[in-house]
């Protein structure tokens, strides 16, 4: 029996599957690594504040400012409309003297672009009140401040989006030194 061999018909190599299959692999992962720098630099993480170098030197003062509160006993009672935007103050302590002015910092807690403060002035009836500018909601951290006659301040945290007793609009927050003395 005599078998005449089949003509193969070899293709070149960029017309055939395998080639085109291994080299796209690898150059998948170079592209999606090049996406993932792109949006790596477009979205980049910024700091919770950009001089934290100084602000860790500074520890001392922010330190004073802490144990000055608790020795004032101060504690503040902060009334939130966030309808209206309307911000109260009542200050309780052991000052000689009222401050004519108090600082709320808002600080949100991911986004330094989003952190700003509030001129608190003193009104008819012994409180502070202010005016957000603009709607706020979610989770922040307050910061309220004088620094006359003595600097000192009170924090604590708030969340804007938790539902309240009465579910209306309005927060109320106590703020108070968490120093012992």
């Amino acid at each position: 029996m005599n078998t005449k061999p089949t003509d193969i018909v070899v293709e070149p190599w960029y017309k055939q599957f395998w080639p085109w299959f291994i080299f796209l692999l690898p150059a998948s992962v170079v592209v999606a690594g090049v996406i993932t720098v792109i949006i790596a630099f477009r979205n980049a993480d910024s700091l919770v504040a950009d001089d934290y170098y100084k602000k860790g030197l500074g520890i001392n003062q922010t330190l004073a400012e802490d144990t000055a509160a608790s020795d004032l006993a101060a504690k503040a009672h902060i009334d939130i409309d966030a309808l209206t935007g309307e911000v109260r103050v009542k200050l309780l302590g052991e000052f000689s003297v009222p401050p004519t002015d108090l600082v709320l910092e808002w600080i949100h807690p991911t986004s330094q672009k989003q952190d700003f403060a509030m001129a608190m002035n003193i009104t008819p009836t012994a409180e502070y009140g202010g005016q957000l500018q603009s709607a706020v909601s979610g989770r922040w951290y307050l910061e309220l401040s004088s620094q006359q006659p003595v600097a000192w301040r009170l924090k604590s945290e708030i969340d804007l989006g938790a539902p309240t007793s009465d579910n209306s609009e309005r927060y109320q927050l106590l703020l108070s030194s968490g120093v012992e003395g």
